[in-house]
């Protein structure tokens, strides 16, 4: 009996290490390649669904498995390319991994921005910066070839006003603010201010762009003068590796005709593009009320770039663009036939830009980055009215030397730009303005400080000098906390000024002043912010939300000033304009579904002796939808719906809120890409709720655009890659 006792004991012994030996675990670190940054959020997939974790906060999970044996791994983030690692483990035996996953490469070349200097990746920005990637810029090129205006305004931040009805111009309100206070640039270049941002800034053909950048806030720190309410930045196709050309044909029930064309690649250290467009719009008159709602339109565009790679370290890319333009507007009756005098009120409105540029890039070091770029820009305009001829032309140029540097945990940047500009009137116009010029030198140092893995701090300052005896010192500063891959927090405060310049302000008008003399430049002072959250749930659906506040304070505002005289002057009010607000976005994908939800509330307001003035054209309420469904590859089909409300015009008069829909539906057919497209489905017109023209065919008065005047349009755009 003693002697089975004894053996069971040792038998005990002898079999419970082997039981807790039985379970084994597996320790998993997962980082980036590299940087070798510990990734929080990773989603780890064991054995076929199995077994699911999520990296902690220090990019760590633990696996405990029954068996051992071989163990397939699955690891999924966003931004990162999918891997499978396969583990052996040995019974009862206890390991940890070390796992890099690789950028995904395709997704980080959208995602890349470069207004800010650094060329950095959009999630680790200081900075909140939107992006309008490559798959944007197709889709839209194919839906409204002949504008960007469509696409930024489908984001809830911003509105597109229309700020002519004879010439169908149309401008950029970000934050609430007057469009004079978005910097709009093409390639990182500050070149549509002044004169030559008078007309068609806008009319920039999608199939032309990489992606368009957009920064809200004051961005004044980074480019200068101008960029109070936010700053947008066109970014130029690059060529592909291979010979390519794309081909856009387009017409559509509002007798617009679009011809565009894109051409690229590369051989040997030599790489070229050409863009060459051509767009044809006749006039309409959609309410019937003998004016053009829409004027007609003839653009040109040719924009060819030649791309070097000098040496392994250093590549230049210059290009020239040249835009050519002509518009008529007014009695539908005069377009078409010419005016008379029964119908003198015609409008003929020419323009020209020629666009020169270059960009060296030469990486001293693996921590130093040396770059020269700069452009000049020639645009002419010829407005010819019944009772005014006003003709100009602006040269303005932009020229800059920047050097960036990583040390530690420092990544500085500093440089120096020259803007020279100047108009000149044509000496034969009834507008009494005269030429001018204007030379701004600035000198400006950032340095971003990634204080932890976690919290990074990026200080700015500029300081700009200008030929009038203006100095301008604008500090900036943003603090940016990330304390996983799903959670970030951004906070900026930063100052700005802007110039005074006539053409942004008011129409041409022969009660102009001749000059603009003893004005003082406009100075702001802003606050922008925003919680952002991203994730992947259940491995297959992508979800990002971002909450924003922002708050403007302007001192100094211009304001235009009509005497009893019938004179015209600009001043510096002693009213202060303010504008704040948030701004709320939800984007998700689930497999071939995407849904965008926007939603943007802004007062906007100038205080004028205690009386609060809303900002006219300033929808207070916006909100933006969009959802797409992709089947295969082969079918994509989308609506858009946008909603504004609670939007004053001058006087402070309350405009009727408004839906405006869209629809698409696109096939792929090997090289071919057909798009059905209908923009304003539900028909909605402002003209059914008020007279567009008020007068007479001789002395028409024109009503301020605040909604859609085109009415309902279908288009159809076929696109051929060869």
């Amino acid at each position: 009996m003693m002697f089975k006792l004894k053996c069971a004991i040792v038998f005990l012994i002898l079999i419970i290490p082997g039981l807790a030996s039985g379970q084994s675990s597996l320790e998993l670190i997962v980082k980036d390649s590299i940087t070798h940054e510990t990734l929080t959020g990773v989603t780890i997939i064991a054995d076929s669904g199995k077994l699911i974790q999520n990296t902690d906060i220090n990019g760590k999970a633990e696996f405990k498995f029954s068996d051992f044996g071989n163990h397939l791994i699955e690891f999924k983030l966003i931004g990162y390319k999918q891997c499978k690692k396969k583990y052996k483990l040995e019974n009862g035996v206890s390991e940890s991994k070390e796992v890099l996953l690789s950028p995904n490469q395709q997704e980080l070349e959208e995602v890349t921005v470069s207004v800010t200097r650094t060329n950095s990746r959009l999630e680790d920005l200081n900075t909140k910066v939107e992006v309008l990637g490559k798959e944007e810029m197709d889709e839209e090129s194919a839906l409204v070839p002949g504008s960007v205006a469509s696409i930024l305004g489908d984001l809830s931040v911003i509105t597109v006003q229309r700020t002519n009805l004879t010439n169908g111009n149309d401008a950029i309100r970000m934050q609430g603010l007057d469009p004079r206070y978005t910097q709009l640039m093409r390639d990182g270049i500050p070149l549509y201010g002044g004169f030559s941002g008078s007309l068609g800034v806008l009319a920039i053909p999608p199939l032309d762009l990489k992606q368009v950048e957009i920064i809200k806030g004051s961005s004044s720190t980074l480019f200068g003068a101008g960029a109070i309410g936010g700053l947008i930045n066109f970014i130029s196709r690059e060529p592909a590796d291979s010979f390519s050309t794309t081909f856009l044909l387009n017409s559509s029930t509002l007798r617009e005709y679009n011809l565009n064309s894109f051409t690229s690649g590369k051989s040997g250290k030599i790489g070229f593009s050409l863009f060459a467009g051509y767009n044809k719009k006749n006039a309409a008159d959609p309410d019937h009320d003998g004016f053009a709602e829409v004027p007609e339109v003839a653009d040109i565009t040719l924009h060819p770039r030649i791309f070097w790679e000098i040496s392994r370290h250093t590549t230049m890319n210059a290009g020239w663009m040249n835009t050519v333009s002509t518009r008529k507007g007014g009695d539908l009756y005069a377009i078409s036939n010419g005016a008379d005098s029964l119908h003198p009120y015609l409008i003929n409105d020419n323009t020209r830009r020629n666009v020169f540029d270059f960009q060296l890039k030469s990486e001293i070091t693996s921590h130093q980055l040396l770059t020269a770029k700069g452009a000049w820009c020639y645009f002419q305009r010829k407005l010819i009215e019944p009772d005014l001829l006003f003709e100009g032309n602006q040269r303005s140029g932009y020229f800059e030397i920047n050097d960036l540097i990583t040390f530690n945990h420092h990544q500085m940047i500093a440089g120096i730009n020259y803007l020279p500009s100047g108009f000149t009137p044509s000496g034969n116009d009834s507008v009494p303005l005269k030429g001018f010029s204007r030379n701004t030198i600035g000198l400006f140092f950032q340095d971003n400080w990634k204080i932890s893995p976690v919290v990074s701090v990026e200080s700015g300052l500029r300081f700009d000098a200008t030929n009038s005896a203006n100095k301008f010192l604008l500090p900036r500063i943003a603090l940016f906390y990330k304390p996983n891959q799903q959670w970030a927090i951004r906070l900026a405060a930063g100052s700005g000024y802007k110039n005074p310049d006539l053409f942004e302000i008011s129409n041409p008008s022969k009660s102009w002043p001749q000059s603009l003399p003893g004005l003082k430049p406009e100075h702001s002072q802003s606050i922008n912010s925003d919680l952002q959250f991203h994730t992947l749930i259940a491995s297959k659906i992508s979800l990002q939300a971002d909450q924003a506040f922002y708050f403007t304070s302007i001192t100094q505002p211009f304001l235009i000033v009509n005497a009893s005289d019938g004179t015209t002057s600009l001043i510096n009010s002693s009213d202060h304009c303010i504008s704040y607000g948030t701004d709320t976005y939800l984007r998700m994908s689930v497999d071939e579904f995407e849904l965008y939800l926007g939603y943007n509330h802004t007062e906007s307001h100038r205080d004028s002796a205690g009386v609060m003035l809303n900002t006219p054209f300033n929808p207070k309420d916006k909100f933006s939808a969009t959802i797409a469904y992709d089947m295969e590859s082969k079918w994509r089909t989308g609506i858009e719906a946008t909603w504004m409300g609670n939007q004053y015009v001058y006087t402070n008069r309350k405009v009727p809120s408004f839906w405006f829909l869209a629809a698409m539906v696109q096939r792929n057919l090997g090289r071919f890409t057909f798009v059905l497209n209908c923009e304003n489905l539900l028909d909605y017109r402002q003209s059914r709720h008020e007279p567009l023209i008020n007068g007479n065919l001789l002395h028409p008065i024109f009503s301020p655009v605040w909604g859609p005047v085109e009415g309902r349009v279908f288009n159809l755009s076929v696109k051929i890659i060869l």
